[in-house]
Formats: structure tokens, C-alpha cells, sequence
């Protein structure tokens, strides 16, 4: 498998577990909200922010949209996202703060991208695309000149418990490899990786948890009764803390600008 490529990813299947975390995303997506925040702060501190045209890849239920329109003024906004409803969602929940918003439903991999783009901006998304340097370029056209791509992806070592005991898991990139996939259309002007861990009572809990934040989307097997105890069992034997059961994410955070075009 060539670097930047991923070949599980069933995106129906992606799409179909994230529409059925609808009702419990917004509660229950602890980490990604924080990384939402931590982006936009990183975003305004590294640099300053031509917000007239900006698209988001994976709006979801609109957490990243609202910060960003509540720190920068935007004429108009694209807004993306596998899930139709979560577009129409997030809509609604920034349209009185932004001049316009146009809705992209669908796999990103696949859109046309709108043209002069001031900025393009994702949020724990990244990680979910078969093809990741080919969107690069595809952004890195639709942007303007000098201008900002910013996101978080998921990194390796993340829900490093569950990859442990059943061997699967989306495969991440290293920041090695996104600095690669980067260099021939942008410099990179900040990169960084955080770890953050939550805690649960139960393997039970953990599961769900995952299961209301729709990130189980990279596996379709069913477990009977004696497997999951068998999980259930190893999960506790292996990785029971004084804090409760770990589920581990690691985020790396980039803020890119697009390549100038040299004069000749």
C-alpha cells in the first residue's frame, strides 16, 4: 500500500455509522470539540486569517463552523460533510453568522472544489480519506495564492487499545508522511501533536462511546456474547488503571500556506 493511501475504507459504511451517532455526537464527541478549539487557536495565532471564501471538509454537527465563524468575518462559507443531515444541521446553527453558506454533501475526495478559496479548514476528519495527497492538491488548486490551509487529523497511536486486541484500525499518518504529502504545494508553517486520553468506567462504556461518536466506521464485524467477553476480559487485563479504562487519541494539528507562484 502506497504512503497517503488507505484500502479499508468502506466510505458508505463511514457515512452510515457517523449518521447513526446523530443524536449523540454532539454530547459525546468530548476530544473532537476540544480539538475544534485548539485549531482555531492555533489558526489565529500563526496567521492572519483572508476569511472571505473558506470551505470545511467534515462539518459534522458544526463545532469547528461555530467557533470559526464566531472568531473571523466570512462572506461566504462551504460547508461539507459525508452526512447530508449534519450539512443541514450545521446550517442552521452559523447561517445568521455568515454572509452565505453553501452546502457540498458527499465525499470530498470526489467533489469539485469551489474556485479562490481564502481558506480551507478540517477538523478530525482527515484520517478518513482513501487517497489523502490527492485531495491535497486538489485544495492547493482550489486555494488562492499565499493563502491557508488549516487541520487536525487523527494520528498513529490512536485508540492504540483497540488495534491491540483485534489487530484493525484505520491506518494514520505519520507527521513525516504529511509533511511529504505537503511539500509540493504548501510550506508548513506550524505542525504539532498532542495525546489525550478519556477514561470509562466499563469496556461497555468504552464501546459505547465509539459507537456514539460514529468513529467505528473502519470495521463491519459483528462480535457474539463470547467474544466480546473475551474483549471485554483482555481490554481490563491489559489496560485497567487507577483512572478507569483508557481510550487513547493522538492529534496533530498543521497550519500550511500555499505556495506562491515563482515569477519567471
Amino acid at each position: 500500500m502506497e504512503k497517503g493511501h488507505s484500502d479499508n475504507l468502506d466510505k458508505e459504511h463511514v457515512a452510515s455509522c457517523f449518521q447513526a451517532s446523530a443524536a449523540t455526537y454532539e454530547e459525546s464527541a468530548i476530544v473532537q470539540k476540544e480539538i475544534s478549539r485548539q485549531l482555531i487557536a492555533i489558526l489565529q495565532r500563526f496567521t492572519h486569517v483572508d476569511s472571505s471564501r473558506v470551505l470545511e471538509i467534515g462539518c459534522c454537527t458544526g463545532n469547528l463552523t461555530e467557533i470559526l465563524s464566531e472568531s473571523v468575518p466570512i462572506d461566504t462559507l462551504f460547508i461539507n460533510d459525508l452526512v447530508a443531515d449534519f450539512c443541514t444541521l450545521t446550517e442552521k446553527r452559523i447561517a445568521k453568522q455568515v454572509g452565505r453558506v453553501q452546502i457540498l454533501t458527499g465525499d470530498i475526495e470526489r467533489a469539485l472544489l469551489p474556485k479562490n478559496l481564502d481558506l480551507v479548514i478540517s477538523s478530525s476528519t482527515f484520517q478518513w480519506m482513501a487517497d489523502l495527497p490527492v485531495l491535497l492538491g486538489n485544495i492547493a488548486t482550489a486555494l488562492k495564492d499565499g493563502s491557508h490551509l488549516a487541520f487536525s487529523i487523527f494520528s498513529p497511536g490512536t485508540m492504540k487499545e483497540i488495534s491491540a486486541l483485534t489487530g484493525r484500525g484505520l491506518r494514520y499518518h505519520t507527521n513525516e508522511e504529511l509533511a511529504t504529502m505537503l511539500t509540493d504545494h504548501f510550506q508548513v508553517i506550524s505542525m504539532h501533536s498532542e495525546s489525550r486520553c478519556l477514561f470509562f468506567p466499563s469496556v461497555r462504556a468504552v464501546l459505547r462511546h465509539i459507537r456514539q461518536t460514529g468513529v467505528g466506521g473502519v470495521d463491519r464485524e459483528r462480535w457474539n456474547l463470547g467474544q466480546l467477553k473475551e474483549f471485554e476480559r483482555r481490554y481490563v487485563e491489559q489496560f485497567s488503571s487507577d483512572d478507569g479504562l483508557p481510550l487513547t487519541y493522538i492529534s496533530t494539528f498543521v497550519i500550511a500556506e500555499k505556495k506562491r507562484k515563482r515569477c519567471v
